[in-house]
């Protein structure tokens, strides 16, 4: 389980060179699809395998290609909450309901992360960022907030999808 777990953290980080700007204004948020794999660990195994996933993606991708602690940790934050929120919705509710509620969870997480961050990294407010792309404080959040709920759906249904044609393997 554990190996398999690896294997998909490590075939993550291949996905993550897959980069796909989805608003133009905002080129800096663009879709990668690596979090398939992990959502995929997580239905195969459990929350703790796919946290090991996800761990391994990112410190490969790190040294691998990125060298950018920040966003890294600003990926390990999305899809931890991704998957947490994923785990906790174990109800019999719509898996499609599960992937909106966690994408909007995620799309909160990383509007208050930015919210800290920006001012750090980019050594500028969160409303002085807004304006530098030309829009307002409000619209960067609903963009932010869009923006993972395009990646995370995205990426949960095509994690879906791969779990469905790869479980048998694993029972």
């Amino acid at each position: 389980m554990l190996s398999t777990a690896g294997i998909l953290g490590a075939l993550s980080v291949l996905l993550m060179f897959i980069e796909i700007p989805i608003f133009p204004f905002a080129s800096f948020l663009k879709y990668d699809p690596s979090a398939l794999l992990i959502i995929a660990s997580l239905l195969l195994f459990d929350w703790r395998t796919a946290v090991f996933s996800l761990l391994t993606k990112d410190i490969v991708f790190y040294f691998v290609k990125s060298g950018d602690i920040i966003g890294v940790s600003m990926d390990f934050v999305a899809i931890l909450t991704f998957i947490s929120v994923l785990a906790f919705l174990k109800l019999n509710m719509n898996k499609y309901i599960k992937y909106i509620i966690s994408s909007i969870m995620v799309g909160i997480a990383m509007v208050l992360m930015n919210m800290v961050i920006i001012p750090i990294y980019f050594k500028m407010s969160f409303s002085d960022a807004a304006k530098y792309f030309g829009l307002s404080t409000w619209t960067l959040i609903i963009t932010i907030i869009a923006f993972n709920m395009i990646k995370f759906i995205a990426n949960g249904i095509l994690g879906d999808l791969l779990y469905n044609r790869i479980k048998n393997f694993f029972s």
